[in-house]
């Protein structure tokens, strides 16, 4: 029997209600397609939902502790943080299972990835968030055509002010366009049996937009150009009798405001800031330690110094972070200051937020696994219970419930040995983000969301499939609960092979 083809489009933070409430004033037809022919669901994320573990769980079918991707960042036991990309050989991809089969894929820009493939078999792109590298030649000739080297370098504009919305958006915009043709030609001159195909721009303009009056103006181009892109692949594969396959790792939302967990374990005395941050903290708009903490701020956050800090290994991490304790100590002259792991008096601190800074964040207990832990084991099981019930109990500005979940992230990560898993997780109702870094000096607990965290995450992605070949009870998977884990075993077993996954998690179709 002749194998069919399968194209997966994957967007990176797209939410089902954008395309529902849009689809037809923008004429996305593309999406309109799978509204009215195949099925367009939510698809779970992953915990917390984030481009960085949601991606390779895409991509392996496992949890973050199996494949290794906590986040974009993971913990160090001297409380420094590690950049992390997703490294296939921890736990494969399905093109790379596909392709000890014998199946050719074409895999442009999948986000996390950022090392390119050797197997003859699979022709790559690698993705967002480093520019793209190439497995041949071949491939990097038809990207300079279009001028195409994968997500374009706009949110540093965006940053600065040096951009506006209109011109980031534009700028994203061009990047959509010129990954579709890219794709396009690569896809009409060469035999594939898999083509997978990820658009990320949508998320970093959601980031900056989502909140705004003119939003759509800024974000729909964009699904549209998409949305068009997988319209020229339904054509193409009504001709061949393929599958078409639509997904995205979380969705997205418009933030309004977003609760200083940090401040709150400061306050309710789970955490210390050291002495001299301390006194800065007390120090509210008098000026002092200003530049020393401006200083501080643009070395960890800005960019070359902020990606030469990020590649240095755990021991220059350990010997940057002395010297900013030693030299750079302090906060802003405002209200307002960043924390740092290392601005807390560990000896005193039984637990902190730290890593994600989204609607779900991550609490660490500070216990044997860090430098200077000072949690016994024994002590670790009531301090949680005690933390998880607490966290429940935070109210809104309106005396509402604040924190809906909270998860003992033992259950989740289960004993993961690739990081250090945080605690506790605990996510915030719809609206808000929990930022973890965060602190006033006024004792106040809520902030408005700074530009980049316009828009933030949702807990639940999209899943979309029509075929022209293969039968697909579209119902019936409307029906499912969906999670990020069920895609890789649906790309194996519709090519006839054994999926090779976490065994919670089985085909979709």
């Amino acid at each position: 029997m002749e194998q069919r083809k399968l194209y997966i489009i994957g967007m990176d933070a797209a939410p089902l209600w954008i395309i529902r409430d849009f689809y037809k004033e923008y004429r996305m037809d593309g999406f309109a397609e799978l509204l009215s022919k195949g099925v367009l669901t939510e698809m779970e994320s992953t915990m917390p939902p984030m481009t960085g573990p949601s991606w390779p769980s895409i991509y392996t079918g496992f949890r973050p502790g199996a494949h290794g991707v906590p986040e974009f960042f993971k913990m160090e036991p001297n409380y420094t943080k590690s950049v992390v990309y997703y490294d296939t050989s921890i736990k494969a991809p399905f093109w790379t299972k596909l392709s000890r089969r014998g199946f050719r894929s074409l895999i442009v820009t999948p986000a996390m990835l950022v090392k390119q493939e050797s197997d003859p078999n699979v022709d790559m792109m690698t993705g967002f968030p480093l520019p793209a590298r190439f497995s041949s030649n071949r491939l990097k000739e038809v990207a300079e055509k279009y001028s195409f080297a994968g997500e374009p370098e706009v949110e540093r504009g965006l940053k600065s002010g040096e951009l506006t919305l209109e011109e980031a958006s534009h700028g994203y915009l061009k990047g959509t366009k010129a990954r579709s043709e890219v794709s396009k030609e690569l896809i009409e001159k060469n035999d594939y049996d898999l083509a997978f195909i990820c658009f990320t721009e949508q998320d970093r303009m959601q980031h900056y937009a989502l909140n705004k009056a003119r939003w759509k103006d800024y974000i729909l181009p964009m699904y549209k150009e998409v949305a068009d892109f997988i319209e020229w692949v339904e054509r193409r594969a009504k001709k061949e009798g393929a599958t078409v396959m639509l997904v995205s790792d979380h969705g997205a939302q418009p933030i309004k405001r977003k609760f200083l967990m940090n401040g709150w374990l400061i306050n309710k005395g789970y955490a210390q800031p050291k002495k001299l941050i301390e006194e800065g903290i007390k120090q509210v708009g008098s000026g002092k330690s200003s530049i020393k903490y401006d200083l501080r701020e643009t070395l960890l956050k800005s960019g070359l110094r902020k990606r030469v800090y990020d590649k240095l290994p755990s021991s220059g991490k350990k010997l940057v972070k002395t010297a900013i304790e030693k030299t750079l100590s302090g906060t802003s002259s405002g209200d307002y200051t960043r924390l740092h792991d290392f601005d807390y008096d560990m000896g005193k601190t039984r637990a902190f937020a730290s890593i994600a800074n989204c609607p779900m964040t991550t609490i660490f207990v500070n216990d044997d696994r860090f430098d200077d832990g000072i949690v016994s084991a024994d002590e670790k099981k009531a301090l949680k219970k005690e933390l998880m019930s607490n966290l429940l109990g935070i109210k809104d500005a309106n005396g509402d419930k604040l924190i809906v979940n909270v998860y003992d992230a033992d259950d989740y990560y289960e004993g993961t040995k690739l990081f250090i898993a945080p605690d506790i997780m605990a996510e915030i109702k719809p609206g808000y983000i929990i930022d973890a870094f965060g602190y006033l000096k006024s004792g106040g607990l809520f902030m408005d969301p700074e530009p980049p965290k316009s828009g933030d995450h949702l807990r639940n992605g999209i899943f979309g499939a029509i075929s022209y070949g293969k039968g697909l009870d579209y119902a019936g998977i409307k029906k499912k609960k969906l999670y990020v884990y069920n895609v890789e075993p649906t790309v194996m077993r519709y090519f006839g092979l054994k999926p090779d996954n976490d065994r919670r998690y089985g085909p979709i179709f």
